[in-house]
């Protein structure tokens, strides 16, 4: 019989991914994983943190993982990973009434402020491109402090994809008709979205997960979630 081995998964308020309704954390990703620690016979306790702090924690901390976590170079080496998950393309994003903030291209992107919460995959991919700390660059701890500056026309633009965007409008009383989708940004580094574990939890842990992941993949189960929130999202 296996040990039930204990792994800490630290989460953030990312919906539909992951996020907290009424102090119950649920959402896409998160659900597929509680219940590939089912599956795989792991405990497996979830705790919401800012992005940052649960991005620290997972490294620092020995049996303890990390999702959504989006997976590029840079931090390739520093988890062991689980997936992919669930995720979609990027765009950046305008309020319908702010008709003069018009860009075709990136180039043209940078010419106007825009917020991203702190340590993300969002801050390192936007100062590629030309965006300044500073200058025309706020950074955050949470995606909710982005969503108020910019309704309060604090901030020109915003980032988010196709799967989240729209959901998480609607969390906070925004329909998505207020907005307009603009250029994508280009997320040619990533691999998406992945449950990234510590590098000390034991390798049999590690496989353990994956196996359960492929089972769940091919019984149709993130695809099952995917749908579940989208109809939730639905106009």
């Amino acid at each position: 019989m296996l040990a039930k081995e204990s792994v800490t998964i630290y989460t953030e308020h990312f919906p539909p991914y992951n996020f907290s309704n009424k102090g119950h954390l649920e959402g896409i990703n998160l659900k597929f994983v509680k219940a590939m620690c089912i599956d795989a016979k792991i405990k497996c306790n979830f705790e919401l943190l800012p992005w940052s702090r649960a991005f620290h924690l997972a490294q620092q901390q020995p049996m303890s993982g990390l999702v959504s976590t989006a997976r590029i170079t840079q931090r390739e080496k520093l988890f062991n990973w689980v997936g992919p998950l669930a995720s979609s393309r990027n765009f950046f994003y305008r309020l319908k009434s702010n008709e003069r903030i018009n860009p075709l291209d990136l180039p043209q992107v940078k010419e106007h402020s825009l917020c991203v919460v702190r340590n993300s995959i969002y801050e390192q991919f936007v100062e590629t491109i030309g965006f300044s700390d500073g200058k025309n660059l706020l950074k955050v701890s949470h995606s909710y402090e982005c969503l108020n500056l910019f309704f309060k026309n604090k901030i020109e633009l915003i980032i988010g994809s196709d799967l989240s965007f729209d959901y998480q409008l609607t969390q906070y009383g925004h329909p998505g008709r207020e907005v307009v989708k603009l250029v994508e940004l280009p997320l040619n580094d990533t691999l998406g979205n992945y449950l990234a574990l510590n590098k000390n939890i034991p390798i049999d842990v590690v496989e353990r997960l994956q196996s359960s992941y492929e089972k769940l993949i091919a019984q149709g189960k993130l695809d099952f979630f995917i749908e579940q929130y989208s109809n939730t999202n639905s106009k």
